[in-house]
């Protein structure tokens, strides 16, 4: 066997073992080397991308791409990726919410308090998780106040009020907007003691569960037409080169968090403080949110990330160009 083990080694060991089904002896008799190399080189071929293996449970919602996901953990700072391709006839944002849920479920008794944001993923989030093995403290936090013009759907307040009543507890709320019209009405909100409280209370989560969201697309787009900007403030935003954003938070394409004006309206937790937390979870799924996920990426908000295999492709392509 050559010290440099090439690519056509490499997809002609793979070839035979796993789509003619030769076992690692034959393969070994055939290439002319031993059984332990054709070992390695199967190991190197998945380690190299040669070789994807995907788990096809024909009970479950999605498929996991382990291959796609190692490579997220290796090219940005995350501690867990997962990237799944829906089953037949479960949509993306589905399956990642199923994925996400499950993932959420094996760590639910080293929860105590599970801060939530909102949007249509979260929403599917909340319908998927079974709570169990929840502490005899566990609380549900909002993140950020709500959004009634995108309420059609569970997500703010409504979100957390569903969590909480599957998990048996009482719902925390944030009384406020997600978004105002002027810094002058942010910062008058923010004085308030009962809203100061429920953002106290978000910052002091251990384990938040966000949407990211992509700058142009979706609930972002909304979320800027409802600060109402001014044609100055617009420019300035437009300047700045708007990547995506989590909890209303917008960062730019490099990942570096904006400021004012788009950080004096939203009431919600602060880009500062979901860094500051000890693990965040962001969901996302499809194509269009790429642009949105790879900036948040870089930003280094997310501990876990949880994407469809369409959107994690996508940011690969983007990384590259």
């Amino acid at each position: 066997m050559p010290a440099a083990r090439s690519s056509d080694i490499l997809v002609r060991a793979a070839r035979m073992y796993y789509l003619e089904g030769m076992s690692q002896s034959a393969v070994a008799v055939a290439l002319g080397v031993s059984r332990s190399n054709v070992s390695r080189v199967l190991a190197s071929a998945r380690e190299q991308g040669v070789v994807e293996i995907r788990i096809h449970d024909p009970g479950s919602r999605f498929a996991a791409d382990s291959t796609l996901a190692d490579q997220l953990q290796q090219a940005f700072p995350v501690t867990r990726a997962v990237v799944v391709e829906p089953s037949r006839g479960v949509s993306a944002v589905e399956a990642v919410a199923f994925a996400a849920a499950e993932y959420v479920e094996e760590h639910l008794s080293d929860i105590h308090r599970l801060g939530l944001s909102w949007g249509s993923t979260v929403g599917k989030f909340v319908e998927a998780i079974e709570p169990k093995h929840l502490r005899a403290d566990f609380a549900v936090v909002p993140l950020m106040g709500g959004m009634p013009t995108l309420d059609t759907r569970p997500a703010g307040n409504v979100t957390i009020q569903a969590l909480a009543r599957k998990c048996g507890v009482s719902a925390q709320r944030l009384y406020a907007p997600a978004v105002v019209e002027s810094r002058q009405t942010h910062a008058a909100l923010i004085r308030e003691s009962a809203i100061a409280a429920a953002l106290q209370r978000a910052a002091e989560v251990d384990f938040a569960v966000v949407g990211i969201g992509a700058a142009g697309v979706h609930s972002s787009r909304h979320i800027l037409e409802a600060m109402r900007l001014s044609d100055d403030e617009l420019r300035l935003v437009a300047a700045s080169e708007l990547g995506g954003d989590v909890c209303g938070r917008f960062v730019d394409v490099w990942g570096a968090p904006l400021g004012p004006p788009t950080s004096e309206r939203v009431i919600g937790i602060s880009f500062q403080q979901l860094l500051d937390l000890p693990r965040v979870l962001g969901m996302a799924a499809g194509q269009e949110k790429a642009q949105g996920v790879l900036s948040v990426l870089r930003s280094g908000v997310l501990d876990i990330v949880v994407l469809d295999a369409t959107v994690a492709r996508e940011v690969f392509a983007r990384v590259n160009t």
